[in-house]
Parts: C-alpha cells; sequence; structure tokens
C-alpha cells in the first residue's frame, strides 16, 4: 500500500509539472476497483498547489444507483474538490451528477456550494476514508517541497 501512494505522489508531480493536456484520470485506488465498488478518481491536469492547499476535480463511481435529494438517482459525479494540507481535509465546493459510470450520459443535476441548498453533507462521507486519504497525498505531497 505503501508503493502504491508514492508512486501516486511520484506520478502527480511528474503531471504538474508537465504542460496541461486532456483530462487524465488516476484512480486513486490503484488497479480501478476500491473496497464497497467504489471507484474515485482524480484528474491530474486539474490538480492545483496553493500555499497550504490545493484544488481538483474528482471523479466518483457507484457500483449501485445512489439516491439524491432531489428526487433523481445517479452512478457517479464530478466534483471540485478543495485540500487543506495543514488540516488534512476535503471540502467539495461543486458536482454533477450522471446516470452510467465516470461520469457518462446526460448531467441529471448539479449542487454547488453558493446555491442556497449547498452541497449534501453526505456526498464527500459516500467516498471512502483510504481514497479521501489517497487524494490528500496526492495533491498535498508536492507543497511539501
Amino acid at each position: 500500500m505503501k508503493m502504491r501512494m508514492k508512486c501516486l505522489c511520484v506520478l502527480a508531480g511528474l503531471v504538474l509539472a508537465a504542460s496541461a493536456g486532456a483530462e487524465q484520470w488516476f484512480s486513486v485506488g490503484g488497479s480501478g476497483s476500491q473496497t464497497e465498488g467504489t471507484v474515485v478518481e482524480i484528474d491530474l491536469d486539474t490538480v492545483r498547489i496553493r500555499n497550504q492547499g490545493g484544488e481538483g476535480a474528482i471523479r466518483v463511481t457507484f457500483e449501485v444507483l445512489q439516491p439524491h435529494s432531489a428526487g433523481f438517482g445517479y452512478r457517479s459525479f464530478v466534483a471540485t474538490a478543495h485540500f487543506d494540507c495543514k488540516q488534512r481535509s476535503i471540502s467539495l465546493t461543486s458536482s454533477a451528477y450522471f446516470p452510467l459510470p465516470a461520469g457518462s450520459g446526460p448531467r441529471l443535476g448539479a449542487d454547488s456550494s453558493g446555491r442556497e441548498a449547498g452541497m449534501p453533507p453526505e456526498l464527500l462521507q459516500k467516498i471512502p476514508a483510504a481514497a479521501r486519504q489517497a487524494l490528500l497525498k496526492a495533491s498535498c505531497a508536492p507543497s511539501a517541497n
């Protein structure tokens, strides 16, 4: 597991040094499958490190349909995540929901921290803890240099 994390950190650093291109989704679970059938990926081209944190786009795919409070079901979502490296925390500021895995199909709905209802508080909790830690390591490791 430590080797996977080291590889993830090295890969994230290499991508940050390279010029931006097309989306590069990287599974933080290693082989593309994680516990509970949840796949969590980060778009390495969107990771931006700032002071004691950063941001990036993440994509989460569930094995089964997830209910949304607005009345629709979704299999995946793509979100903007903010990483606080000092506090070791993640917050989601926006999300778009899709009926198919990997953010495919028509957008079913969206949430944003700027809207009246805000972000669903349980959305971040649906991401397995190990994947949340891997996201923090991927985004915060370069700032330690």
